[in-house]
């Protein structure tokens, strides 16, 4: 079947993601080549930042934050995968990959696959992280360690909405302020 944006969208409405899964297959290729050719990123960082995109598309479409279009769905998808990409791109530490290490060695580079030491507070924080309870321990590792959105969050812990899921954030993130004390 040919699906249409229209098709897609009702499907979504309906909770049937065979319309999401045409325009994933179709499209995911095409822009995993655009993110490498434009922003030379890996295949997994792209690849990420397509898949949040759809899943904030199914989001945004199940809880009428999108109701029309002023373009097609493949450049609405294109434009919020690019989005997750930069958010991802600004929130990284610009990562080598080891090929470049001979370039850079000793000069304090961030190796792909290696850790890069902690300062002790960090390291606290991290362990102080990992030890909260759900949903915390998730909603903070998604934001901070992962750059998801809220909206994404929002979507994959089953929110009613991101304002619902920015609320949680930021009484997770006082929980973690206060341990710290």
């Amino acid at each position: 079947m040919k699906w249409t944006d229209k098709d897609t969208v009702e499907s979504i409405n309906q909770g049937i993601d065979d319309g999401l899964v045409y325009l994933y297959k179709t499209h995911r290729s095409e822009f995993l080549e655009w993110a490498r050719k434009r922003y030379q990123v890996d295949h997994d960082l792209a690849s990420d930042a397509f898949q949040e995109a759809i899943i904030a598309l199914r989001f945004n479409v199940l809880h009428g934050k999108l109701t029309t279009l002023s373009s097609t769905l493949k450049t609405y998808l294109f434009s919020v995968a690019k989005n997750q990409l930069l958010n991802r791109l600004k929130r990284s530490n610009f990562e080598l990959s080891s090929d470049d290490l001979s370039k850079y060695e000793g000069e304090g580079v961030t190796i792909m696959g290696q850790q890069k030491e902690l300062s002790e507070r960090q390291e606290r924080v991290r362990a102080t992280i990992h030890s909260m309870a759900e949903p915390c321990l998730s909603i903070l590792k998604m934001f901070y360690y992962l750059g998801y959105s809220m909206e994404v969050i929002a979507a994959r812990m089953s929110y009613k909405s991101e304002d619902v899921a920015k609320s949680q954030k930021a009484r997770c993130f006082k929980k973690l302020k206060s341990a710290m004390l």
